[in-house]
């Protein structure tokens, strides 16, 4: 099969969030390395392309190693947890081709495209949830005005969220996380986890996605206003489906490589990385 580079960058996306760093940043970060080079020039001359019969051309083999940072990093990246990591990767492989990606395929035949804009809204504007609390708790007060003003106009006016007005009206969405707010207090990121469902991360965004889940969980802004519970199952299965629908691009296994545990521990690594120093100099900066 033909590598993927891109479908990596997007799992960054899917289990940690939007971001606004961009992905040409990493590929400044990243630097070639002869021995990786050599390494995957190897694997391209026994290797073939099983649905297309082609080779994997030597251009886009280069193309790839320049992507991806020095052997010594590529390898370092803290993992004990590697056997359990492993057999993850492979679990939510079998998960995501018997049951989330046709229900993703699913729930794009039976919705029209302007629904399936509406419940991304719907879930995107319930993180304006998070995105408050974790503003407050790192002291960012511009962000976390703007974050209630979002989630208060795309509530009422936007009709609980299924249309983004405060987008209309030039607010900017800044994700925020508590992930990124242990990181801001110097928590380190831990070892490397992939997680069953929720894919690969580290320790420190595993527990920050758990507390995250939680709060959106537990303040459930809607039940008492009309009675609408997002904790029920219906509310569960479809913010799953739009969120795998959002980055479908990435499938486990999709490069073909068998470095691909890897590449992808890597790039989440070192993505995630970009995310916090980004924040942090921008905490910096007051």
């Amino acid at each position: 099969m033909r590598f993927k580079v891109k479908s990596i960058l997007f799992l960054s996306i899917l289990f940690i969030g939007c971001s606004s760093v961009k992905t040409r940043e990493i590929d400044r970060v990243a630097t070639s390395n002869q021995k990786l080079e050599k390494n995957i020039k190897l694997e391209t001359t026994i290797k073939r392309d099983e649905k297309e019969g082609e080779s994997i051309s030597e251009e886009k083999n280069i193309q790839l190693t320049k992507d991806i940072n020095d052997t010594t990093n590529f390898i370092e990246i803290y993992d004990p947890l590697a056997p359990f990591n492993r057999r993850m990767y492979t679990f939510n492989y079998y998960l995501d081709k018997y049951l989330l990606i046709p229900a993703v395929k699913t729930y794009e035949f039976v919705l029209p495209d302007i629904l399936e804009k509406g419940v991304s809204n719907f879930f995107s504007n319930l993180g304006e949830i998070n995105n408050f609390v974790n503003s407050l708790l790192q002291l960012k007060i511009k962000k976390m005005l703007t974050a209630f003003f979002r989630f208060g106009i795309n509530s009422t006016v936007g009709v609980f969220g299924l249309i983004d007005v405060a987008d209309m009206m030039k607010l900017p969405e800044a994700h925020e996380d508590f992930g990124l707010t242990l990181a801001r207090y110097g928590v380190g990121p831990g070892p490397y986890l992939v997680l069953p469902g929720l894919g690969p991360t580290n320790l420190r965004d595993g527990i920050g996605k758990g507390v995250d889940l939680l709060t959106v969980a537990a303040v459930n802004p809607y039940d008492p206003s009309i009675g609408l519970n997002i904790n029920n199952y219906g509310v569960t299965a479809a913010k799953i489906i739009n969120i795998r629908k959002d980055y479908q691009n990435f499938r486990y296994y999709g490069t073909g490589s068998p470095f691909e545990y890897e590449y992808v521990r890597y790039m989440i690594s070192k993505y995630r990385q970009l995310q916090v120093d980004v924040n942090n100099k921008k905490n910096k900066k007051g």
